[in-house]
């Protein structure tokens, strides 16, 4: 399968970057900043323990028109020490980010480059001590690392960033290991489907390629059948989501496209993690991060996975997490809440929990818990269809910022049917 690897070497020039993985190097940068604040935010705490591993590093530096951009070390790195510096001028007792990185590549050259560049940056004297370079495939890693995160204290709180050059670099059984054996890791793994659609055959399932993401016979025969449909890139996408949840153990991902209009291909940017908070906080970055993801779906809930009975020709739309991507999905889900508020309840008295109702959902939707809470609220106050209360019983008539714990009800007297187009 043809692909296309960056390369450095000192005193070579350095590789040009895409735009797609510039994207991709916002994104890691702005869920760093996010990540950190939000698991810190009394001001009384003065220290987080953390672990960040880049699987595949490269060399730390592209050109980009005449000019050197940061890669993914140390543009981690920069945004570790920029949030962190931030925290600590704001909190009187201040705050450190008591972070490890580890950053591997299987390439010597690469490793020797970045080494280089580190050396000539500002954390020179963090080599060897809080920054440990591997010249290694990323599995070979898996075992070490995971020892150390549990050596560092019982939160295990690590992220993965395993920015793979195909779709079959990173074994799932390696990122398996990663949920069965940590509290609190999170996987931010980029998947490159259109390369998989292209190379996909039925004996895929005999190649080592197709062992590393576990492709058994008889889900390839089946792939390979989707091939010679209409839509058959939108179906065999969301034929995959389900597999990969299923096949790296996580609870909770976010499968969305990044962007590529330099070369007009299909990537993945998983978002894999064991909480629905830290999907919802992912969910939150692609909408602010507008244009910068697509997904291939619908705007409410069960918008995502394989559907055989949605129409494959819908594959040409482009939901882009733009404005009227938003108010799509506001309304999409006021449309479906009321029946799956009755459906979760124990009876049409009960009221459920608004986090629960989203935990069970959120896999399958571009929604977020702000974007649901709007939707109820609007159900509450336009449509006087459901009522809201806090977790111990009291009635939230007014309220406009929701908690995860608030609680929901469909009204009991019966609610007429609505046109939302007209709203």
């Amino acid at each position: 399968m043809p692909r296309k690897h960056y390369g450095w070497r000192i005193g070579q020039p350095l590789p040009k970057i895409g735009l797609h993985s510039l994207a991709k190097h916002n994104v890691f940068a702005s869920y760093v900043d996010r990540y950190i604040r939000i698991l810190s935010p009394q001001p009384a705490k003065r220290e987080l323990n953390l672990s960040i591993i880049d699987g595949f590093c490269g060399g730390g530096k592209y050109s980009l028109d005449n000019t050197i951009v940061d890669g993914s070390p140390l543009i981690l790195l920069k945004s570790v020490r920029a949030t962190e510096a931030e925290l600590a001028l704001s909190r009187k007792n201040g705050f450190e980010v008591k972070c490890d990185f580890v950053f591997i590549d299987k390439q010597k050259d690469h490793i020797a480059f970045l080494n280089d560049e580190l050396l000539k940056s500002e954390f020179k004297s963090e080599i060897g001590a809080t920054i440990r370079l591997a010249t290694a495939k990323f599995e070979t890693q898996v075992p070490s690392i995971v020892q150390s995160i549990k050596q560092k204290g019982p939160s295990n709180r690590a992220l993965f960033f395993l920015d793979q050059y195909g779709w079959s670099d990173v074994s799932f059984a390696a990122i398996r290991a990663i949920f069965d054996e940590l509290k609190n890791p999170e996987v931010l793994l980029t998947f490159s489907v259109d390369s998989l659609i292209d190379y996909f055959r039925t004996e895929t399932a005999k190649t080592r390629s197709g062992r590393a993401i576990e492709i058994e016979h008889q889900f390839a025969e089946s792939l390979s059948a989707l091939k010679t449909e209409q839509g058959a890139r939108y179906l065999i996408q969301n034929f995959l989501y389900r597999h990969v949840q299923a096949h790296t153990g996580a609870d909770y991902y976010t499968p969305f496209f990044i962007r590529s209009a330099d070369n007009h291909r299909s990537y993945w940017l998983l978002h894999l993690s064991k909480h629905a908070r830290a999907r919802d906080e992912m969910a939150r970055l692609h909408w602010d991060m507008t244009n910068t993801f697509v997904h291939h779906g619908g705007a409410g809930f069960n918008a995502l996975g394989f559907d055989p009975n949605i129409d494959p020709d819908q594959s040409g739309f482009e939901f882009d997490f733009g404005s009227s991507a938003r108010v799509d999905s506001v309304e999409a889900a006021m449309q479906q809440l009321p029946k799956l508020i009755r459906d979760d309840g124990a009876d049409r008295s009960s009221p459920v929990t608004i986090g629960e109702l989203f935990r069970a959902r959120c896999n399958e939707t571009p929604l977020t818990m702000g974007l649901v809470s709007e939707a109820v609220v609007r159900l509450r106050d336009e449509f006087k269809e459901v009522d809201v209360f806090t977790s111990d019983g009291r009635l939230r008539p007014t309220a406009i910022n929701l908690d995860w714990k608030d609680q929901v009800r469909t009204r009991r007297q019966i609610a007429f049917l609505r046109d939302l187009s007209h709203h």
